[in-house]
């Protein structure tokens, strides 16, 4: 995933995460305020750019705000009321709209977009895959080893061959660059294969 798709991304999740765990204390929090600040965040994550019918990694976003607060949430009957869906897109269709989205992305010349959907996923979304798991798992095995070999994760024959080179080892500070940046790639992707476990035990 892009800088402009994940850290715009990531900020949502975790001001949602947040916001849920605040929620779940009992704290008193306006409901209104709180998504007015969720929608902005919302809307710096990109949406499908000139195709109409897609919508992007911001739909799949919004999907998944409004199932963690409507299913999991001391808001629920209050944010049913008010879904960012319905909000942003005009429906309520995210049971099954966000998949055919995922299907889009997936259809993308980059990876950007299904890495969204595939984050939703591991962080709880199932929309109408919640009575499936099969399917549910079958997706999501599929989709964490695709966005894992776009990423460079995945070894190619090319990376194999500058392995088998040995080159001179990294030395001090550029060793060190080298290792967080490949920590920081596999944490956005890896992270959520546990995650995903997690919550199948969790929400099941």
């Amino acid at each position: 995933m892009r800088t402009s798709t994940t850290e715009p991304l990531h900020k949502a999740i975790r001001y949602a995460l947040r916001l849920h765990s605040a929620v779940e204390r009992g704290e008193r929090l306006s409901l209104a305020k709180e998504q007015t600040v969720l929608t902005g965040l919302a809307l710096e994550v990109p949406d499908g750019g000139a195709d109409d019918h897609f919508r992007g990694a911001r739909y799949a976003l919004v999907c998944w705000l409004d199932e963690l607060f409507i299913c999991r949430s001391q808001w629920s009957d209050a944010w049913n009321e008010r879904k960012l869906e319905s909000a942003l897109y005009g429906g309520n269709d995210r049971a099954w709209e966000f998949w055919r989205q995922a299907q889009r992305a997936a259809a993308q010349t980059t990876d950007d977009a299904l890495s969204a959907y595939y984050l939703c996923v591991a962080l709880g979304f199932r929309g109408r895959l919640r009575n499936d798991p099969p399917a549910l798992e079958e997706w999501f095995e599929q989709t964490r080893a695709r966005v894992t070999r776009s990423a460079g994760l995945a070894a190619t024959p090319a990376a194999r061959r500058r392995r088998r080179s040995s080159p001179p080892r990294l030395r001090g500070e550029a060793r060190l660059r080298r290792f967080v940046a490949v920590a920081t790639v596999a944490t956005i992707l890896l992270a959520p294969f546990a995650t995903y476990a997690v919550m199948q035990r969790i929400f099941a």
